[in-house]
């Protein structure tokens, strides 16, 4: 072969080898292009999806009809058997805090309180009315008084309209549930029912407390029980008797929800009928309807969202 041939030869495989390269760069950019676009796709998508997420947990906590009602309080003090009390309504708007727990664990001297064994595990969350409707049967006077009890008969958490307070260590057996089962496995928490409580408020610091308990247990729904459960006995009396299990589940969720899901959303309420209706989700006074505006925050981003509801009596 002649040097001529040799050198367009080499030369050929030189240039096939440079274009090569920059194809193989043209093509890697192009990928990078790709890539990056289809990420900035898929984060868009997962923004969308939360946005959809956000607004259908706005629809669980919405109700266009808000219903109101006449109830009983039960209790076991002479005059006290049966107290008339009503739901004004309100709505469950998530409030973004933790439960503030008052903590009055009983002396361990007190053995009638305190058996001083703990749980082999905990599979349930019980709940009770505490079945005390007198005027002064509030969570802080029967938080003080189990002090000195000598009663068998103890339980986890009392929780009324304004606080909550812890009467046993969280892993400790308490008698509660009236059998082995509800006592050895379950967490123990008495809603107060006295004269003159808001009951709704109670019920969903309740809600609160269980959904905060299902969490650090990693417990399902179905693990939420009534003391009726376990030994037949009607408690908790109060929500069976005005058939709120089910909203009660309800507040439940939504705290469970608000605690887990969207805990990196902020939610802010605003009361757009402030003279009947307040930021808590409160109706204060006597009305037909309602409106209000969701202040929703999330990466950075805002938006409002207006809601209507109608009170039913």
């Amino acid at each position: 072969m002649d040097s001529r041939k040799l050198i367009i030869i080499l030369l050929s495989i030189i240039l096939a080898v440079f274009y090569g390269d920059i194809i193989k760069s043209q093509n890697s950019e192009e990928l990078k292009m790709i890539k990056s676009a289809e990420s900035s796709f898929e984060y868009q998508t997962m923004q969308n999806d939360k946005w959809n997420d956000i607004e259908s947990f706005l629809d669980l906590i919405h109700k266009n009809n808000i219903n109101t009602m006449e109830f009983y309080l039960f209790g076991a003090e002479k005059g006290y058997e049966k107290v008339e009390a009503t739901n004004d309504g309100y709505l469950p708007f998530y409030q973004q805090k933790s439960p503030n727990i008052i903590d009055e664990i009983v002396p361990a001297s007190n053995t009638y309180i305190r058996p001083g064994r703990s749980r082999k595990s905990t599979k349930y969350i019980v709940i009770h009315n505490t079945g005390m409707a007198a005027p002064t049967a509030n969570a802080d006077i029967l938080s003080r008084s189990i002090n000195n009890s000598t009663r068998a008969a103890s339980w986890h958490f009392t929780v009324d309209d304004n606080n909550i307070y812890q009467q046993l260590g969280i892993d400790e057996v308490g008698w509660h549930a009236g059998n082995k089962e509800g006592n050895e496995y379950g967490i123990g928490i008495e809603i107060c029912v006295y004269k003159g409580i808001d009951f709704n408020t109670a019920m969903r610091n309740a809600a609160q407390l269980t959904a905060k308990l299902l969490i650090d247990y990693n417990l399902e729904f179905d693990a939420i029980k009534q003391h009726y459960d376990f030994t037949g006995k009607n408690c908790p009396q109060v929500i069976r008797e005005a058939g709120r299990w089910e909203e009660f589940i309800e507040l439940v969720k939504i705290e469970y929800l608000g605690q887990t899901k969207f805990a990196d959303v902020g939610f802010k309420w605003f009361s757009m009928s402030p003279q009947v209706f307040d930021n808590h989700g409160r109706i204060i006074k006597k009305t037909n309807q309602i409106r209000y505006r969701v202040e929703v925050m999330y990466q950075g981003k805002t938006q409002d969202y207006y809601y209507t509801s109608q009170i039913n009596y």
